[in-house]
Formats: C-alpha cells, sequence, structure tokens
C-alpha cells in the first residue's frame, strides 16, 4: 500500500466493524493488510467524534465552473495547433473570464491534451 494513500469510508468501516466484534488493533492490522498507526488512528477517530469518514479539504475554490471548462475545451479542440497565448484570448472572448496561462495549461492536462508554449508571433 502506497504510503500517500487514504483509506476510504468503506475501508474504515470495516476497520470499525472488526473493533466491534472484539478484534485487536493487531488482527485487524494483519487480517487487513493496513498499518497498525492507520488501524489504530481510525478507531481512536471513531470512539471520540463517532464518525470516521473522510471530509472534503478545505482550499481555494477553482477560477472555472463545469461550463468554463467544457468552453476551453471545445476551444482547445479548435485551435490545437495554435499558441496557447491565441487559444486563451478565444477562451476569453468566448466565456468572459479572465484566466492565466497556467490555468489553461492545467486544465488541458487535466482533460489529457498536450499543450505547448509557444511565442505569439510564429
Amino acid at each position: 500500500m502506497p504510503r500517500s494513500s487514504e483509506l476510504s469510508d468503506f475501508e474504515k468501516g470495516i476497520i470499525i466493524w472488526y473493533h466491534k466484534c472484539g478484534r485487536s488493533l493487531r488482527d485487524i492490522s494483519s487480517d487487513l493488510k493496513y498499518p497498525k498507526s492507520a488501524v489504530a488512528y481510525v478507531i481512536k477517530k471513531w470512539k471520540v467524534s463517532g464518525d470516521c469518514r473522510n471530509v472534503p479539504r478545505v482550499g481555494r475554490p477553482t477560477k472555472l465552473g463545469d461550463r468554463d471548462r467544457r468552453v476551453l475545451t471545445r476551444e482547445i479542440r479548435k485551435n490545437r495547433t495554435q499558441p496557447m497565448a491565441l487559444i486563451r484570448e478565444e477562451f476569453q472572448q468566448a466565456c468572459g473570464s479572465i484566466v492565466s496561462m497556467n490555468t489553461i495549461r492545467k486544465e488541458a492536462h487535466l482533460h489529457g491534451f498536450m499543450v505547448v508554449l509557444l511565442p505569439i508571433n510564429l
């Protein structure tokens, strides 16, 4: 199991179920192949708060909404060979949102497009 992965709500529920059945921390850890520290954390969190579900993280909201992402995807498909600056201008005209080149590059990468930053005067 990778070190940075987070247990799903289902996996945490299984740990709690094992705990309610009277299984020891060591037995739960060895049966489910999870680290003892992770099992202990889930059980402790459940005992203290009565809930151990994953909660959404806080952070800055994304600049683009669903509609903006669809418009950006459409503009990238139309102008695949154009420089990123021109794609950005077309997107801003079509959508009205002002975004940076990094935002366009990140969104394009998320949608599976390979974007290369080229100078505008080719």
